[in-house]
């Protein structure tokens, strides 16, 4: 019998286990999830969950029995901490060995942490579904939260922790929030946003640190030019990290029965001649569904134009296409509703956004793969 062993149970892992069975796979699959719970759809985790509209038990990505019923056996509180490509097997952190003729690493990624840091109570990450239920049990009206870090992450807690009465810093060390990602001029939109709901920004000047009071509890955010925002409770928001583990576009690796997808997987991508790394709903799913057909022998690769989506202080933000750098944008609208072209030197379409314009996604997803 051949034996599938998927390390991970995020979107990536179980999409590629349920895609197996789907394809009428026989033999045994493993399934393992380094957290204690079922498999969970994490895009909630900085929204619904956290604003108390959602249970943790409704986020399931499937119900129980699930799993049972397709012949996967999920195993909880697992985590691959080495494997034998020569003799296929991984072991586990708890010491067990499990033998593989197939093993696929959907290991994800984890929180950034502020270099030099220390454990510190009041200070939380997000990225697990016990880092949003503690997060939330102190998200109590009239609480000062200082969130450091003006991304997506950071820019959706901040949106469902001013709607639960939280006065909200959002500390940056660029001059716009999602500057970077996004460019300056949909930052300055965006800074708007967030000043009209409520939100402090400290933009420009980097974190130091974190100052603890003597209760042990974060007492503040302390900036390089020597400030200090007080805070109750405090967010690193800064990114994650992963080791990045390079596949061709079917999610092949160069070890051989070695595969990879999700946020760890830098995979090639033919459509942008390069190697890509997305930590995105709609690439986790698309690699994992490339991955079960390479396993199978079949070669799917996974070339969707990039697409991600935030919602945050009642703009819903979509993005298509990818962009690192360009030569100019073209912007239309305003802070409550916009479009957005990112374009070469050559006017060429590279990427582009949308906020609350739902209907002009599709053209322009179809533009881009026109534009490959």
């Amino acid at each position: 019998m051949t034996t599938v062993l998927i390390a991970g149970a995020g979107l990536a892992g179980t999409r590629c286990a349920e895609a197996l069975r789907a394809e009428s796979f026989d033999g045994r699959i493993v399934l393992l999830g380094e957290e204690p719970v079922e498999p969970y759809e994490r895009p909630a985790l900085s929204k619904e969950l956290l604003a108390g509209k959602r249970r943790a038990d409704d986020l399931a990505l499937r119900p129980a029995g699930f799993w049972a019923e397709q012949g996967i056996e999920l195993r909880l509180g697992k985590r691959v901490s080495a494997f034998d490509p020569v003799g296929r097997t991984a072991t586990t952190a708890d010491g067990a060995v499990l033998s593989w003729d197939a093993l696929v690493l959907a290991i994800g990624a984890r929180a950034r942490r502020l270099p030099g840091s220390r454990p510190l109570a009041g200070v939380h990450h997000l990225r697990t579904l016990a880092d949003a239920l503690a997060l939330g049990e102190e998200l109590e009206s009239g609480r000062r939260l200082a969130v450091v870090g003006a991304g997506f992450i950071g820019g959706e807690v901040a949106s469902t922790a001013r709607a639960l009465g939280v006065n909200v810093t959002l500390v940056g060390g660029g001059a716009a929030p999602l500057e970077r990602v996004l460019g300056r001029e949909v930052g300055g939109l965006l800074a708007e946003r967030y000043r009209a709901h409520g939100v402090t920004l400290e933009l420009g000047t980097p974190v130091a640190g974190l100052v603890p009071g003597r209760d042990g509890r974060v007492r503040s955010v302390r900036l390089a030019d020597g400030r200090e925002l007080r805070c109750d409770v405090a967010l690193v928001a800064v990114g994650a990290v992963t080791g990045e583990i390079a596949t061709d576009a079917c999610g092949r690796t160069a070890v051989p029965g070695v595969y990879a997808c999700g946020d760890a997987a830098s995979a090639w991508r033919p459509r942008l001649a390069r190697r890509l790394r997305a930590e995105h709903w709609t690439s986790a799913a698309g690699q994992a569904a490339a991955v079960a057909a390479a396993i199978l022998g079949r070669s799917e690769p996974y070339d969707d134009v990039p697409y991600f989506w935030s919602d945050q202080f009642g703009l819903r933000l979509q993005h298509v296409g990818h962009a690192e750098r360009w030569a100019r944008i073209e912007l239309e609208g305003d802070g409550k509703s916009f479009g957005v072209r990112y374009l070469d030197e050559d006017g060429r379409l590279l990427a582009a956004l949308t906020a609350n314009r739902p209907r002009e996604i599709g053209p322009l997803r179809r533009e881009l793969a026109l534009a490959a």
